[in-house]
């Protein structure tokens, strides 16, 4: 059970870098070059980038969480990758050298999941998240661990459902395993259950709505990884209130 639960993990991966939602198989990301994932990578992080919200029509904390799953996505993909060359499977000998090289020399060098901002601070309103980042507190690399350690706090969609009553636990298996048929896994579950008429738009609104209000603060995280102590985060807090109130004033 856990070697099939790795698997499907890496094939939803693959489905959020590369776009596909069927036909790939484990042994496809066997053969899979880091060359071809890092450009796949840097095409999907370009287009979900929370600075191009405005450009796309989009919320930006939606972008947000977009960007977070393809750099999570990658760094699953990546890891695999790894593993698979590391053991031989799918390379022949040259490719496996030139992968250890590459591995090496470049990908950690070049790892653009981790790196400090050293730019001007973005005149428009930010989360604290975001603010840390681009104050140079916080690498980027912490930030997708402390949007990804959040998202962990909130409660399912499904178990937030099944307390208002809109979905039962039948419902909701439905939902998973006709999603797991179909290799719906980029769709997440609230999307699904909208798109096969489970729930209304309204609904889904709500849940989303409840689902944010009840996780955890991302400053928590940045305390108990003792990044900040707590008095500093209620000063970066103050600085990211005047900061957004000069934003909102296009000071």
């Amino acid at each position: 059970m856990p070697v099939v639960l790795a698997n499907q993990d890496l094939l939803n991966a693959y489905h959020v870098i590369f776009g596909f939602s069927g036909g790939v198989s484990v042994d496809v990301l066997r053969h899979l070059r880091p060359s071809a994932l890092k450009i796949a990578y840097r095409r999907k992080a370009f287009e979900t980038h929370p600075d191009r919200s405005l450009i796309v029509g989009k919320m930006e904390n939606e972008m947000s969480d977009c960007f977070v799953e393809v750099t999570l996505a990658y760094e699953t993909l990546q890891s695999a990758l790894k593993n698979f060359h590391s053991n031989g499977v799918g390379y022949d000998d040259r490719i496996k050298r030139e992968f250890n090289k590459r591995t090496t020399n470049t990908v950690n060098r070049n790892d653009t999941a981790d790196f400090f901002y050293k730019g001007r601070i973005p005149k428009r309103k930010l989360l604290i998240g975001q603010f840390l980042y681009y104050s140079g507190i916080v690498s980027w690399k912490r930030l997708i661990e402390a949007v990804s350690w959040q998202k962990m706090q909130r409660p399912p969609i499904g178990q937030i459902a099944m307390k208002w009553g809109i979905l039962s636990e039948y419902d909701i298996q439905a939902l998973l395993k006709q999603r797991s048929l179909e290799r719906n896994f980029h769709k997440r579950f609230g999307e699904y259950a909208w798109l096969k008429g489970y729930i209304t738009s309204y609904e889904l609104l709500a849940l989303l709505g409840k689902q944010r209000m009840l996780h955890r603060p991302i400053g928590e995280y940045f305390i108990e990884k003792r990044i900040l102590p707590a008095y500093n985060m209620d000063r970066m807090i103050e600085k990211l209130r005047t900061h957004n109130h000069l934003a909102s004033l296009n000071i």
